[in-house]
């Protein structure tokens, strides 16, 4: 566990200007949590004082704070640290979903981060990821969030699994979407079905599955397989077609 200020908690420090960021700082706002904000270019919305030298403005911002969130990217965590090692004295947490790195807890935030803000009872469901063998409550003291934990040397998969949970599907969808437009289809029609196909399998992940690969129907998929000819969805159809399969 990393070092803190006698295990008490005295409020959060974020240091980072992204979306992340921008999101973490509203969500302890919302929860009444005492949080001050750091970025290497100063922020108005993330900063409430006006010091300009940025090693000044980080040691304002985290010298009330016992808890320090890391919220920068993940290749500038190490280096973060490294270049102000006081902060070793607080509790350290990066939130990267990849990373072990030693003296510093990992706590990833299982859920994508646009760029409006979302409401309390959102913020509220998000599942953290723990580092194997940290409590929710010493680390994220105030959180009710639900969570977990992973052994460090899983995480690597577990963000590549997170990866393609998250993107794959939009990549499919946006390239649907074009071929919608270019077969000149009406805007709008493909929503109500990707709307279903997602409430099914998250009532039910191991029915949801229809069409012809649920039935098997090898004549159906064969015209699917022709009609795509020479579209690079036709190697896409066929590669989850033998994943399927596997």
């Amino acid at each position: 566990m990393p070092n803190s200020l006698n295990g008490h908690f005295n409020g959060y420090a974020i240091l980072g200007g992204g979306r992340l960021a921008r999101h973490m700082r509203h969500y302890l706002d919302l929860l009444g949590l005492r949080c001050s904000a750091w970025a290497r270019q100063p922020d108005p919305q993330l900063n409430s004082h006006n010091i300009a030298d940025t090693t000044e403005r980080l040691h304002a911002t985290v010298r009330e704070a016992s808890h320090i969130l890391l919220l920068v990217s993940d290749d500038a965590i190490a280096g973060l640290v490294k270049r102000y090692p006081e902060l070793r004295i607080k509790t350290l947490i990066h939130c990267s979903g990849a990373l072990g790195i030693p003296g510093i807890a990992g706590a990833h935030p299982l859920m994508t981060f646009g760029s409006e803000l979302y409401e309390l009872d959102t913020y509220r469901k998000i599942p953290f990821m723990l580092d194997q063998g940290l409590d929710m409550a010493e680390l994220l003291p105030g959180l009710p969030n639900p969570h977990s934990h992973i052994s460090v040397e899983r995480k690597a998969q577990y963000h590549a699994l997170c990866v393609i949970a998250g993107n794959f599907p939009q990549i499919l969808w946006q390239a649907i979407s074009q071929r919608f437009t270019e077969l000149g289809l009406a805007d709008g029609m493909l929503e109500p079905y990707l709307r279903r196909v997602l409430d099914n399998f998250l009532a039910n992940p191991g029915t949801a599955l229809t069409g012809p690969l649920s039935r098997g129907d090898k004549g159906t998929i064969n015209r699917n397989l022709q009609s795509l000819q020479p579209d690079p969805l036709q190697a896409l159809y066929q590669s989850f077609l033998d994943f399927h399969a596997a």
